[in-house]
């Protein structure tokens, strides 16, 4: 998938006339940026950087340091997890903060050259947002416009939908396959654990990890890897870390115990009932084998990121018959009773 990564300031002029273009349009098509199906409120709380990825947990002085000079010195964690998202410590300009000054694509060379001015960069972005993370994250993958955008069409606020609103519209303006990351915050919120678990549940399955944080919803979406639009995803994905382990959420037998290094990756399926399935994907290990009976909250494996995966996480679905289409019943939030955003 084609990523902007940080503004361009040579194209801010483009973009300002593009909004008012936009904002033409918008008003005659009754688009609104609103929230529905999009990721919203502020994020709340203090986050840890999980994913335990030296390539980037190496440069920690230097994200503590340039901080703490741009007075935002709280957001040492999060800076790193964009910085998982963005190069994951593989390329010296490891922020891709290059073009922020108007350079090409990882111009800079040096890490951290790249990093000072990326969090820079971010510390303004963020001060344009009024301190609001997601808006301000969004904003470092698709320009400070985007903060304008959502002033004007969304009361200032960040939602996925408005992402995907943006997206398209300056990627129809520009000519190009697709602007950005809509899908930008929640690929960073991957890489951060909460210090304690964000939502709890109380339904008639229990939770499959200890702590909890849903980084992207059931349903239609831009896919992480390909690139494609209104791709369905049929399950419920948990930032998790290596050292998590994944939990039958009931009593059940295991129908499928597979090792893989595509799709699912290393995956479980339970069987709960006649046509009642857990199934537990991207998995670094795997700990029982097919015709185990397990127990509710029986350890199952280890958290991981095989198969076709962009981060450590699970993705748990629910399964009402093999081989059938997902359908909306088919949305793990309801079993688990989990509170819908």
């Amino acid at each position: 998938m084609k990523k902007l990564g940080c503004l361009v300031p040579l194209v801010i002029p483009i973009v300002i006339l593009f909004m008012l273009v936009v904002g033409v349009i918008i008003a005659v098509t009754g688009s609104n940026g609103t929230t529905e199906g999009g990721s919203n409120g502020e994020i709340e709380g203090e986050y840890t950087f999980n994913a335990m990825n030296q390539a980037v947990e190496r440069y920690r002085i230097y994200f503590e340091k340039y901080a703490n000079e741009n007075g935002i010195g709280e957001y040492v964690d999060i800076l790193m997890a964009m910085t998982m998202q963005e190069t994951g410590g593989r390329l010296a300009d490891v922020m891709q903060s290059s073009e922020s000054l108007g350079l090409p694509v990882n111009t800079i060379t040096d890490p951290e050259e790249s990093i000072k001015q990326g969090v820079s960069y971010f510390a303004n972005v963020l001060e344009q947002a009024d301190g609001k993370i997601k808006l301000a994250l969004q904003a470092y993958n698709m320009g400070n416009g985007f903060i304008d955008y959502a002033k004007k069409h969304n009361n200032g606020e960040y939602s996925r939908a408005l992402a995907f609103e943006f997206g398209e519209v300056m990627a129809s303006r520009l000519g190009w396959s697709n602007y950005g990351d809509e899908n930008y915050v929640d690929h960073v919120m991957r890489f951060l654990d909460k210090k304690e678990a964000v939502v709890s549940g109380n339904g008639e399955w229990s939770l499959p990890l200890k702590n909890i944080r849903i980084n992207s919803e059931f349903g239609p979406r831009r896919h992480p890897v390909t690139g494609e639009l209104n791709k369905f995803h049929g399950g419920l994905d948990f930032g998790c870390t290596p050292a998590d382990s994944i939990m039958s959420v009931a009593n059940g037998e295991v129908v499928e115990a597979v090792h893989s290094n595509i799709g699912y990756g290393n995956y479980v399926t339970v069987k709960h009932g006649s046509n009642e399935y857990s199934r537990y994907a991207h998995m670094s290990s795997i700990s029982v084998s097919n015709g185990d009976v397990v127990n509710q909250g029986e350890t199952l494996g280890k958290c991981g990121t095989t198969g076709t995966s962009t981060g450590t996480h699970l993705h748990l679905e629910h399964i009402t018959q093999l081989g059938q289409p997902h359908n909306e019943k088919s949305n793990p939030r309801n079993i688990l009773g989990l509170e819908e955003k």
